[in-house]
């Protein structure tokens, strides 16, 4: 009796790895759902649909876009770590990702480190410091003798103490030792706020700030990246004047842990073909492509995690 269970249990091993093999080299036979973790028109929703149709193309099935934002971009994970792990329900994950585990959010339905398969980043995006035109300041050295000349004047635009622009922000403020207040807006409201003046300084994306850069009311003194950004070379990095400092937003796709690695190389592959084929307009669009593959890309993540840990401990 043991061994014909033992023969049984071999045979039924047999035939899922067998069964699995031929629907991965199928892969995929039916429209694949991406799930977003933010509203449309969000960061990541706008480079989603620009690539989804790239990558429609090399898979030979739509994309089916499905928009879950709330829960500072934990809705969207979860239902995406739920799925069943064939590569039909995949999802868009950002650097909230990262900062959800290092505890200063809500509590995570989900476990980050168990559920879910790296497929590959989409882009990242150099954030630009943005200052009001009328104090009359060049650089971050001379933000910070502004601000502490005028305490309690002055006020940062802020997501909100959890979230990525707030904590960034406050860790700039933190570095330079500038005299700032952090004051909570939600979406277009901190653009409206820098133009009128209710706001002094605000750290935001290049292409969501380009009517304010237009409108004079504001201009740039530094970008966040480790090294110069692409889009705009000839402006400085924070880290020129506060060395350390780095926070560069970014994009990437993750499928269900469990899924299999020649589903999650043919996703990997259709991805990176589509960001080779747009590069042009995501660079229009203030982002910088990102082509890694999906061992590179968790490495990437790894570290990613590590740097908001050191920045959550920073500004407690």
């Amino acid at each position: 009796m043991r061994l014909l269970k033992t023969t049984l249990a071999l045979a039924a091993a047999t035939v899922f790895t067998a069964t699995t093999s031929v629907h991965a080299q199928d892969y995929p036979v039916r429209p694949i759902k991406l799930i977003i973790p933010q509203g449309v028109a969000g960061g990541s929703d706008l480079v989603a649909r620009a690539m989804a149709t790239e990558i429609q193309q090399r898979l030979g099935q739509p994309f089916v876009v499905e928009n879950k934002p709330g829960g500072n971009e934990t809705i969207g994970p979860d239902i995406v770590a739920k799925a069943p792990p064939d590569g039909y329900t995949i999802g868009i994950i950002s650097s909230t990702y990262s900062i959800n585990q290092t505890h200063v959010g809500p509590k995570l339905p989900y476990d980050p480190q168990k559920a879910f398969t790296p497929i590959a980043p989409m882009v990242r995006i150099p954030m630009i410091v943005m200052v009001r035109t009328d104090l009359g300041v060049n650089d971050l050295r001379q933000l910070a003798a502004v601000s502490k000349a005028q305490p309690g004047k002055l006020n940062y635009g802020s997501g909100g103490p959890t979230t990525f622009q707030g904590m960034a922000t406050e860790w700039l403020r933190r570095l330079s030792g500038s005299d700032l207040t952090a004051v909570t807006y939600g979406g277009a409201g901190q653009l409206q706020g820098i133009m009128g003046g209710d706001l002094h300084v605000l750290l935001g994306g290049p292409a969501a700030a380009a009517p304010v850069m237009a409108s004079g009311k504001a201009k740039v003194i530094a970008t966040t990246g480790a090294t110069r950004s692409l889009i705009s070379p000839n402006i400085p990095t924070v880290a020129e004047t506060y060395p350390g400092y780095e926070i560069v937003p970014w994009y990437g796709f993750v499928a269900p842990a469990g899924t299999p690695p020649a589903v999650v190389k043919k996703l990997n592959e259709a991805i990176t073909g589509a960001i080779t084929a747009i590069t042009p307009k995501l660079m229009e669009m203030g982002n910088e492509p990102m082509k890694m593959t999906p061992a590179e890309f968790q490495a990437f993540m790894n570290k990613d995690l590590d740097l908001w840990k050191k920045i959550a401990d920073a500004v407690k």
